[in-house]
């Protein structure tokens, strides 16, 4: 069976959100959807179309495979226990009479003299026969869930955790950055946030772009740069300006970050 094609759009077919220089396009082997990276990271192999190797799949063919699977390890508890209920249910009543009238040997004593079902006869001591040992009772066991999560990805927001960390500590910039609109861009894309706070100190433009017509705003809001997103709308940044793509700020920032932005411009227009 072949994979279906990949769908051809030009925006996540989950978030809506448009694709960039800094958010790309990626597609779900399994239904072929355009999705973004947020939203088609999870991984799994797909036999039914030769892939044996995990490859970028979609949220919704994740969880439906994982539900498949545990319906599969239900199917086949069921059947352990309807094999344990038919043998549960033999009968066991119809022995014949010879098994139960045996000879002294089937209770343990070989020099039975009696004959009688329960020997009377004085069992020989066997100190010297080793115990017999019973048998382990094999359980079962589910399989483990395989978490197909990628380890490390290499997201914008591990970079700015790791940036603003740094800075937590020291409260100084991380680097040594011209005072002019690139030195800011650099700045804000290592998470540097005193260093932004010092550059827009020193009368850097919030406002200043770049030749793709990329704002600083729009920079911090797709590296998910939330401090120094709120210190460039405190230094007057604009959430209306808008890139060679017709995108504002807002449009390049994840959900979260969207609605954090919304509400410090509200709280900024009425503290003034």
């Amino acid at each position: 069976m072949d994979p279906p094609p990949f769908q051809e759009s030009t925006r996540c077919d989950v978030c809506k959100c448009s694709f960039n220089t800094f958010r790309r396009r990626h597609h779900c082997r399994c239904c072929g959807r355009t999705l973004c990276a947020e939203h088609s990271s999870d991984q799994m192999a797909l036999p039914q179309f030769g892939l044996h190797s995990p490859v970028r799949v979609c949220s919704n063919c994740y969880n439906d495979s994982s539900r498949s699977v545990k319906s599969d390890g239900g199917a086949s508890v069921n059947g352990v226990n309807s094999v344990t209920d038919s043998v549960s249910r033999l009968d066991i009543s119809t022995q014949s009479s010879s098994d139960t009238t045996q000879s002294g040997a089937a209770v343990g004593n070989p020099n039975c003299t009696c004959g009688m079902p329960l020997c009377i006869c004085e069992v020989q001591s066997n100190d010297d026969v080793a115990p017999v040992q019973p048998k382990p009772v094999p359980t079962f066991t589910a399989p483990k869930k395989v978490d197909m999560a990628p380890r490390s990805r290499g997201s914008s927001s591990s970079k700015s955790s790791a940036g603003q960390s740094a800075n937590s500590g020291s409260e100084k910039p991380l680097a040594d950055y011209e005072v002019n609109g690139e030195g800011l861009r650099e700045a804000i894309k290592n998470g540097d946030f005193f260093a932004v706070r010092k550059l827009l100190g020193e009368g850097v433009d919030a406002n200043y772009s770049d030749k793709q017509g990329l704002s600083l705003l729009h920079l911090a809001a797709v590296f998910n740069q939330t401090d120094i997103a709120f210190t460039l709308l405190e230094n007057g940044a604009s959430l209306d300006y808008k890139n060679l793509q017709g995108e504002t700020p807002l449009d390049c920032a994840p959900v979260t970050l969207q609605f954090k932005m919304k509400k410090k411009m509200e709280e900024i227009k009425q503290s003034k």
